[in-house]
C-alpha cells in the first residue's frame, strides 16, 4: 500500500465507524428500544356519552332530564315578560330548575316562542302586549287553537328586540344555553303559518330579517340554528332544526329545500330558502321527533325509516319530544342516541426518536365515527407520566376539532423531551376539557382513564 494510501486509512476507517455509528442510533437502537413505533386503534363500539350531544328532554321534567347532558327550555313570551321591562328571570330558574343543569354541567337548547296552538284558546304574548297590539289572529285550526300576533306591527318589534335582547344578555353570562332555536315568528316558532286556514302569513323578508337580526346580534355563546333553510340562514352561517323526524314525506321535503333551495310567501313576497346542503359541517342539526307518528310507530314499525332519518341529518341533539315510557330505555332509543353527535377517537399514534434533539415526536392521527363535528374547540392536552404514573410532562395538542369532520381524518405532532425519567418508561395521555375544565370528552377507545385523561400508549 502506497504512503498517500496509509495517511488516508485512519479517516476512511473513522468515517466508516461514524456511519455504522449513525445508523445504529437513527435505525437500530430507536426500534430495538421501542422508540420508533406505530400504534393502530380501532373505534370503541360501545355509546359513550358526551357533553353537547344526545337527547334534550323538557328543562321542567327532573326525571326525564336525570340522563341527558342537554335540556330543553321552550320559553314563552308571556312568561318571559309578564309586566312591560320585567324579565321574568326568578321564574325562569325555578321553572326550569337552570341552577341544578349548570351544577351537573348540562347545558340547554332554547327556544322562545309567541305562539303554540293548544288544545283551548289562549294567547302566548303577553296580556299587556297584547292590549297595545291587538291586531293578531286567533286561530281554532287543524293545528290547534291559540293567537297568531301580527309579526309586523312596529311597537310588537320594538318589544320584541327589547325582550329577545334581555334574554340574551342572560344567557351570555355563561355557557349553559348551547343552542338557540329562533324561533319567534309563526306557529311554534317554527317561521310559517296556517295560511290555508285562514291564518295571516309571515311579514315581509324585510321583517323577518330584523327578527333573525334581534338574535345573530345579541347571543354571543351559543349556536344559532333556524327552523327552515331561509336566506338568513345560509349568510349567517347558521344550523338548522327539523321537527319532524321520523316523518318520511315531511323529511323529504325539507331536504329537497336544502339541496336544491326554494321560497316561502310572505306577506311582501317570497323569502328564499338557499341550498345548504352540507351546513352540519359548521354548524349543528337539531329538531324533535315528530307527532305524526306515535312513538311507538316510531321506534317500532317504522324504526329503520326513523333511524335513516336521524342517520341523514347529522345531527347533534333530539328534543323537548323523545322517546318517552316503555320506549326511554329501549335498544331503539339507544341506537338513535349513539347516531347523535361526535364520536371521536385516535385511529393511529406514531413515536419517531430524534437524537439531535433528544425528544420523542408524537404524531396522532384523528377520526370521527360520528356523524357531525364537535363545533367548539376545546383544548386539547397531550400528558405524560413516568413509570409509576406521576404526571411529569404536557402540552396542548394543536387541533381544532371542528374541523375533524366524519370521514375525514387531522394528524398533528406533539414533541416530548425524552429525559433520563422517561428512559425508564412513560406513559402518553390524552385529556379534551372545556376552558373552565369541568367537563371533558371521552374519546371512543377503549383504554385506561386516568383523572379524566385517557392513557392511550405506554412505553416501559
Amino acid at each position: 500500500m502506497d504512503r498517500k494510501k496509509k495517511r488516508y486509512l485512519p479517516y476512511i476507517i473513522i468515517a466508516g465507524l461514524g456511519l455504522v455509528i449513525a445508523w445504529l442510533l437513527l435505525s437500530v437502537l430507536p426500534y430495538r428500544y421501542r422508540l420508533n413505533v406505530t400504534v393502530r386503534f380501532t373505534e370503541f363500539a360501545k355509546p359513550v356519552k358526551n357533553p353537547l350531544i344526545g337527547y334534550a328532554p323538557p328543562a321542567e321534567n327532573e326525571t326525564a332530564c336525570a340522563d341527558s347532558n342537554l335540556v330543553y327550555i321552550g320559553l314563552t313570551w308571556a312568561d318571559w315578560e309578564p309586566q312591560e321591562g320585567v324579565y321574568a328571570i326568578d321564574m325562569l330558574e325555578e321553572t326550569y330548575h337552570i341552577a341544578k343543569w349548570k351544577q351537573e354541567n348540562k347545558h340547554a337548547v332554547l327556544r322562545f316562542v309567541c305562539d303554540i296552538p293548544g288544545s283551548e284558546m289562549h294567547k302566548d304574548i303577553p296580556e299587556w302586549l297584547y292590549q297595545k297590539t291587538g291586531d293578531g289572529t286567533d286561530y281554532d285550526t287543524s293545528y290547534g287553537k291559540g293567537y297568531s300576533p301580527n309579526y309586523a306591527n312596529a311597537f310588537f318589534r320594538q318589544r320584541h328586540q327589547a325582550a329577545v335582547e334581555a334574554l340574551a344578555a342572560y344567557c351570555n353570562e355563561d355557557d349553559f344555553v348551547a343552542y338557540v332555536e329562533l324561533g319567534s315568528l309563526g306557529h311554534w316558532g317554527e317561521w310559517h303559518t296556517n295560511t290555508a286556514e285562514g291564518v295571516q302569513r309571515l311579514p315581509e323578508p324585510e321583517i323577518c330579517w330584523e327578527y333573525t337580526l334581534a338574535y345573530s346580534n345579541h347571543f354571543h355563546n351559543a349556536r344559532l340554528l333556524m327552523r327552515r333553510n331561509y336566506v338568513m340562514a345560509a349568510e349567517g352561517r347558521h344550523g338548522l332544526y327539523h321537527d319532524m323526524i321520523g316523518d318520511t314525506v315531511q323529511t323529504e321535503r325539507w331536504e329537497n329545500w336544502i339541496r336544491n333551495g326554494g321560497s316561502y310567501e310572505t306577506e311582501g313576497g317570497a323569502l328564499p330558502y338557499v341550498p345548504m346542503e352540507e351546513f352540519w359541517k359548521y354548524a349543528p342539526a337539531g329538531g324533535e321527533f315528530t307527532s305524526s307518528h306515535s312513538m311507538s310507530e316510531l321506534l317500532g314499525d317504522r324504526f329503520s325509516e326513523t333511524l335513516d332519518i336521524v342517520e341523514r341529518l347529522h345531527g347533534s341533539f333530539i328534543g323537548p319530544k323523545i322517546p318517552e315510557g316503555e320506549w326511554a330505555d329501549s335498544a331503539q332509543s339507544e341506537a338513535i342516541e349513539a347516531l347523535l353527535g361526535y364520536r371521536l377517537y385516535i385511529s393511529e399514534l406514531t413515536t419517531r426518536y430524534s437524537y439531535a434533539k433528544d425528544r420523542i415526536l408524537v404524531d396522532l392521527t384523528w377520526e370521527n365515527a360520528g356523524q357531525a363535528p364537535m363545533y367548539w374547540d376545546w383544548p386539547v392536552t397531550l400528558y405524560v407520566y413516568d413509570r409509576d404514573g406521576n404526571l411529569e410532562y404536557w402540552e396542548t395538542v394543536d387541533i381544532k376539532l371542528s374541523e375533524v369532520f366524519p370521514g375525514h381524518s387531522v394528524t398533528t405532532r406533539s414533541t416530548i423531551p425524552f429525559t433520563d425519567l422517561f428512559r425508564q418508561g412513560f406513559r402518553i395521555g390524552i385529556g379534551i376539557t372545556n376552558p373552565e375544565k369541568n367537563e371533558f370528552i371521552t374519546l371512543a377507545m377503549d383504554c385506561e382513564t386516568v383523572d379524566n385523561r385517557q392513557i392511550i400508549y405506554s412505553y416501559e
